[in-house]
């Protein structure tokens, strides 16, 4: 199959996952990201700047991306949409961010759940990845900085995250200081991410208002 831009887009409106895309047109998956990213680029160039729609691939929940990559590559667009399912994401605009990180035995299987809202409170996106055998705090920091290299990739002017790990929060705030010398890296990482956001906040929420995170999380572990 040649693979064109046009083909590779009509895959995907089909609800192709990539590996799947990369089999029917026999290659390899870095070529289809390869053209997908042409497309984005042709999108960039030729649509107004809130007007152009991102083109997102839809990856199945079930590839494991290994023990904490997502927290340590710093490629935006490597393995971030690891578990996703995601609709059309607008670029320069706003979002808002559900993370969670669940661990079965702490440390143990572990798990992140995200759920991204646009700037109207519609989901626009659902991550649900297993990372490893990991803490409670790994997960709940990867589960941060995924979201955060997600809105990156989306060029996102202003960001809230909500999270119902109170910890988190204040150790992203200076409240309280990052002891574990591990879980520090994980800080730096989120804390130079957040850097580059022009608006970021990052809000404690109950975690009865962080439901479908800690769902979605707890389901990346069963």
């Amino acid at each position: 199959m040649l693979l064109s831009i046009d083909r590779v887009l009509k895959l995907i409106a089909e609800g192709k996952s990539l590996e799947k895309i990369a089999e029917l047109a026999h290659c390899s998956a870095p070529d289809v990201v390869e053209v997908i990213e042409e497309a984005r680029e042709m999108i960039n160039r030729h649509e107004k700047p809130m007007a152009r729609k991102k083109i997102i691939i839809k990856k199945t929940a079930g590839t494991s991306n290994g023990e904490g990559r997502a927290a340590d590559d710093d490629d935006p667009s490597a393995d971030i949409f690891n578990g996703a399912e995601l609709t059309t994401i607008p670029l320069n605009s706003s979002l808002t961010i559900y993370v969670d990180g669940a661990s079965s035995g702490n440390p143990g299987p572990a798990g992140i759940g995200i759920v991204i809202a646009d700037q109207d409170g519609r989901q626009v996106g659902k991550i649900s990845a297993y990372i490893g055998r990991r803490t409670n705090n790994f997960a709940e920091y990867t589960a941060l900085i995924r979201a955060l290299k997600i809105a990156l990739y989306f060029k996102t002017n202003a960001l809230k995250i909500r999270t119902d790990s109170e910890l988190i929060v204040k150790q992203m705030s200076g409240e309280y200081k990052v002891k574990n010398e591990q879980i520090r890296k994980l800080y730096d990482q989120a804390s130079a991410l957040a850097r580059k956001i022009r608006s970021f906040k990052l809000e404690h929420v109950p975690r009865s208002l962080n439901e479908k995170a800690d769902y979605l999380a707890k389901k990346a572990v069963r």
